[in-house]
């Protein structure tokens, strides 16, 4: 189990309970605020990057050159590399170089078969050349049936049909547009704190411990090795009480205490996969820190003002 001090002397803390590329799931214990400030950075405020202008050279697809380009901006981008690249506000475009503010794409194809060719972004090649899992291009995607990459489908084209286009990726956060959103998934909610009456708890059988414990959809409880049940996943608990008004059938209303544990919260965070799951989280910290130390200094500074 890992755990994490922002500061030393701090209340807040973090400490992970689930961990892989995809998913992100922690316990955070600190003030309500800072909690809802790290999930609102996390979904609009992360740096990523997104296909944002298209050059339509050729269309005969069966979409639009519109809805054409609204496809290929939904496309998530890996983004490790997404801090070398400058903001376009950032850069004057008549002496910056264009590979230091965005990424581009091409896409041309053309269906010579009288079957079907179905366009994905596996057909989108970079124009600078760009190698390797850091590189920025689309987010890999595999069939969960045969696990073999598949592409996320974009178009098909029928015999004859083509379809060639560019496409500029530049760099962006969330409260621009979805599509510059790293997270599928970011929530919080109150962490559980479930205590057992052992004193109503002796009284019962056998066979209504495991009722109990069977009543509970997320199987938060468990029987110990002298058959007494015991809360085993606290984390997994969602506040439904099946488990008191299992109680309360067998005349036990006491048995069972459930309340919320103050200023601690269990966020689960799943990456859209332009980052990491861990790596958003990282870098929405950087983001609010920043944040309060804009503030602070801008304080320092007005103050200063007025004392002169």
């Amino acid at each position: 189990m890992y755990r994490y001090n922002f500061e030393q002397n701090t209340q807040h803390r973090i400490e992970i309970l689930e961990l892989n590329d995809e998913k992100c799931k922690f316990s955070f214990e600190g003030d309500l605020s800072i909690a809802n400030a790290i999930r609102r950075v996390m979904i609009a405020e992360v740096p990523v990057m997104a296909i944002h202008f298209v050059d339509i050279i050729e269309n005969t697809s069966p979409l639009s050159d519109e809805f054409l380009a609204q496809r290929l901006g939904l496309i998530p981008l890996v983004s490790y590399d997404a801090d070398s690249k400058m903001y376009d506000w950032e850069a004057d475009t008549d002496s910056i170089d264009d590979q230091k503010i965005k990424v581009v794409f091409t896409l041309r194809q053309k269906n010579l078969n009288d079957a079907p060719l179905e366009i994905t972004s596996q057909h989108l090649e970079p124009e600078f050349g760009q190698v390797g899992e850091m590189a920025i291009r689309p987010v890999r995607m595999f069939s969960p049936i045969n696990g073999k990459e598949v592409g996320i489908p974009i178009t098909r084209l029928g015999k004859n049909q083509s379809v060639h286009v560019r496409c500029h990726a530049l760099k962006g956060f969330g409260k621009m547009h979805a599509k510059w959103s790293p997270i599928n998934i970011a929530t919080f909610r109150h962490e559980p704190e479930i205590n057992i009456d052992q004193t109503q708890l002796q009284s019962l059988s056998l066979f209504e411990k495991n009722a109990i414990r069977n009543s509970c959809p997320m199987n938060v409880f468990a029987m110990d090795a002298n058959q007494d049940l015991i809360v085993n996943a606290i984390e997994k608990c969602v506040f439904c009480e099946e488990c008191i008004r299992c109680a309360e059938s067998m005349k036990k209303p006491r048995l069972i205490k459930m309340q919320h544990k103050k200023n601690k919260y269990i966020f689960t965070v799943e990456s859209a996969g332009q980052l990491k799951a861990a790596d958003i989280v990282k870098k929405a910290l950087i983001v609010l820190r920043k944040k309060v130390e804009e503030i602070s200094q801008d304080l320092s500074f007005a103050q200063q003002q007025q004392q002169i």
